[in-house]
């Protein structure tokens, strides 16, 4: 019988670049931009590995950017019958570095690790950093200056290089100092994980070829999103341990370089001697001319077209107003507009991006005003990001609806849970707290429960009992007491089911509302983007080269968000990317004032 595997990459035939990706023998790049099918691509050729080259005891690893992508990943992988496979690991690089490098062999070959080893929260590693600047520089630390020292981190990682030493400012000596503050508490953050696992990698033969041993395949997603130590890592386990390494990413949507991100290094490993280059030239999402307008803010321009001939709509406006007021016109005119005429979308089928908070609340404030229900999903959320938020929102679908539909696996659950519970040392105690988290689930299987129930029951059942034990997530545990609080009468959240908190508030009756980096990986029918005046994307803070290229590839992801709609909205000196999109594709766009 045909396995669910075959039966999907049939759908790849007809696409001969996806065939391609999924026929490949060796080492492979895949290039994947806006709506090419990556996560399709991806999934499919991993279930055939799994299936065809994969042999217990070895395994194969698949690392990802965030927590969410891991989400998707595994959602994928089940329904082509691989998600819960115990031959597969799909991590993040910080969760993939300590389960497989830094807890196995850091104290083996003798690398000083904090014993019992425990993760800063972000609260504590603020504080040793404010200690560690007031030692070093004699003053109260900028709230700017932790990403400062976090980008150096990730892209200077060699600290006897001539580079680290002559820094032309202060952050070597900070991040030094910082660091032995958070040795001598007994931590390690979660930068540190990774540089100590590259150093293990690097540094040691034998952490290679134990590496190789288990995992002889490894897929990387977004890689251009991922950084400089894993690259090198990648490097080294490909060229001196022989292992086989598929990269799936974009350059031309690489955002996050103020968390250390390089484009380029996609590139370069796409360059490297013997490794496959395959670029995915199909988008199954955008209309054609949403393609031609993005592409004219590339530096090199590929050939994408629409898998199916859709033509779609860009506007531009210039409406001589503040960005408050271009949201009322958004909110109050676009949206009704575009729902009337396309009679079968849902207001969730649209999204107002931004690039910022402040952006973000004006908006916000649009849509009170207006009575028009919304999801947020920026710093101004009711639901703050983490990475306990996700695994809450995963067991909330789990007992909504996910233990009947397969959508969340009860086994990935308890993992992340376990996870989390590193204070327990004995496994009967294990076995209980486990008997406690699922015997809460299985009484819980409703979506129509309120959001407050819910969470006062799975506290005082399970997730106080865990706060109390685990001292390294106490970040996590204030997060957990603020949606307590939100979801009690007349809190931001009080009308929320464990259904509406299981998609993280989002509902197909609600306009999206989030920031540019946020909407990464994400489609909507129509994008609106206001506020794009001269000054603000770029903003004036962009300076260098590097950060006025990614403005233009943020813009890019924002605009590719769009199946069928963009409309365009500035007040009066339009930015330079808009005219870009203006000047080359003149044709496709309309323009409005008033």
């Amino acid at each position: 019988m045909t396995t669910a595997y075959k039966q999907a990459a049939e759908q790849l035939r007809g696409n001969d670049k996806q065939w391609l990706a999924y026929k490949s023998k060796g080492n492979c790049v895949v290039l994947a931009g806006p709506g090419a099918g990556k996560t399709k691509t991806i999934t499919i050729k991993i279930a055939q590995l799994l299936n065809e080259e994969i042999k217990r005891p070895r395994r194969l690893a698949c690392i990802t950017y965030s927590n969410a992508c891991v989400g998707e990943l595994l959602s994928r992988l089940r329904l082509l019958g691989v998600g819960d496979d115990p031959r597969l690991r799909v991590a993040t690089v910080h969760s993939f570095c300590l389960t497989e490098l830094v807890l196995p062999y850091a104290r083996l070959a003798g690398i000083t690790i904090p014993d019992p080893l425990s993760v800063a929260s972000p609260s504590q590693c603020r504080k040793l950093m404010e200690k560690a600047y007031a030692q070093t520089l004699k003053g109260a630390m900028p709230k700017w200056y932790p990403l400062e020292c976090d980008r150096l981190r990730r892209t200077v990682v060699d600290r006897d290089s001539a580079e680290w030493k002559s820094w032309p400012t202060q952050e070597p000596l900070v991040v030094e100092a910082y660091e032995k503050l958070l040795l001598d508490n007994g931590l390690i953050d979660f930068d540190g994980i990774v540089l100590t696992g590259l150093k293990l990698v690097e540094d040691y033969k034998w952490v290679r070829n134990c590496l190789r041993a288990k995992y002889p395949i490894i897929v990387i997603d977004e890689y251009q999103d991922l950084g400089l130590p894993l690259h090198r890592m990648v490097l080294a386990l490909m060229n001196e341990a022989g292992v086989r390494v598929i990269a799936v990413g974009d350059s031309d949507q690489s955002i996050y370089g103020f968390t250390g991100a390089k484009p380029a290094l996609l590139k370069s490993l796409q360059a490297v001697a013997g490794v496959e280059y395959i670029k995915l030239n199909l988008n199954y999402r955008c209309a054609n001319k949403i393609i031609a307008a993005s592409q004219s803010l590339l530096p090199a321009p590929g050939e994408f077209q629409s898998h199916d001939g859709r033509q779609g709509e860009i506007f531009i406006y210039k409406l001589k107003r503040d960005v408050r007021k271009q949201a009322d016109y958004a909110l109050g005119t676009l949206v009704p507009a575009m729902l009337k005429e396309n009679p079968g979308w849902q207001p969730g089928d649209i999204a107002m991006l931004y690039r910022s908070l402040n952006e973000g609340q004006m908006i916000a404030d649009a849509a009170d005003d207006l009575g028009m229900p919304y999801f947020r999903l920026d710093n101004g959320s009711p639901i703050k990001k983490s990475r306990f938020t996700e695994w809450l929102t995963d067991a909330a679908k789990w007992c909504a609806e996910g233990w009947k539909s397969g959508s969340v696996s009860l086994a990935d659950l308890m993992k992340t849970w376990r996870a989390m519970r590193r204070s327990l040392p004995r496994e009967a105690d294990v076995l209980k707290a486990r008997s406690e988290l699922i015997s809460f689930l299985f009484s819980n299987r409703n979506g129509a429960i309120t959001l407050n129930k819910w969470l006062n029951a799975f506290g005082a059942q399970v997730l106080d009992q865990m706060f109390a034990e685990e001292n390294a997530l106490g970040d996590e545990r204030e997060i957990f007491e603020a949606l307590r609080e939100k979801s009690d009468k007349r809190g931001a959240l009080d009308k929320y089911t464990v259904q509406i908190f299981a998609n993280h508030g989002k509902s197909p009756d609600q306009v999206n509302l989030m920031t540019l980096h946020s909407s990464k990986g994400l489609e909507f029918q129509a994008v609106i983007m206001v506020g794009l005046e001269e000054g603000s994307l770029p903003s004036t803070y962009d300076k260098t080269a590097d950060q006025i290229a990614e403005a233009g590839r943020l813009f890019y992801v924002g605009v590719t968000r769009a199946k069928s709609l963009v409309h365009l909205i500035y007040g009066f000196n339009e930015s330079p990317l808009v005219a870009k999109i203006r000047n080359a594709t003149d044709d496709h766009v309309m323009e409005s004032k008033g």
